[in-house]
């Protein structure tokens, strides 16, 4: 089977975007400054064979990078603080009863919008969604403070999220055979 390219040939620019984690965090959504989507990897195994050669062989696994985000803190902490209940409900930091999330409450999903055209981010979806499932947060950066900045600085913030697995929408098997 051939593949035929569809002779788009714009660039894809990496400010048009959002995302969005379905846990109430909205202001998340809003000053995220940085997301990468993340790569994929097989892991392969080898095969030797009589030739002194081997053959690479797929695992049948799919390893993803994390998803790691950039973000601007509130002022009110609020989007920072959410990430940080979240981790804290899903450990054992004073006790193992008061603050633990039930395990089916542990993973979200989270939907990463990339947009072609400046003027699709006010429609909520961008044509190409990303859908991360089982996300649960793995680091949150900490605040700096400083008093003696001549400048005003904005506190940005960075957090890094495990998950199971991710789709593509439209479906890229759909695209390229």
């Amino acid at each position: 089977m051939t593949t035929t390219c569809n002779g788009n040939i714009n660039p894809l620019y990496n400010s048009y975007f959002s995302l969005k984690f379905n846990r109430g965090t909205y202001q998340f959504e809003l000053l995220c400054q940085r997301a990468n989507l993340p790569g994929i990897k097989v892991p392969d195994l080898v095969q030797p064979t009589t030739l002194g050669t081997v053959v690479p062989v797929p695992s049948l696994s799919a390893v993803f990078d994390p998803l790691t985000v950039e973000f601007i803190v509130d002022e009110d902490m609020r989007n920072w603080n959410s990430i940080y209940a979240w981790i804290r409900n899903i450990t054992n930091i004073e006790n193992d009863s008061q603050y633990n999330l039930d395990y089916d409450d542990w993973h979200i999903q989270a939907t990463l919008n990339i947009f072609t055209k400046p003027y699709s981010i006010d429609a909520c979806e961008g044509p190409i969604k990303i859908k991360f499932n089982h996300v649960v947060p793995v680091s949150l950066s900490g605040l700096n403070f400083q008093s003696d900045n001549t400048d005003t600085v904005i506190q940005k913030a960075s957090a890094t999220f495990k998950y199971s697995y991710y789709t593509i929408s439209p479906n890229p098997e759909n695209i390229i055979p």
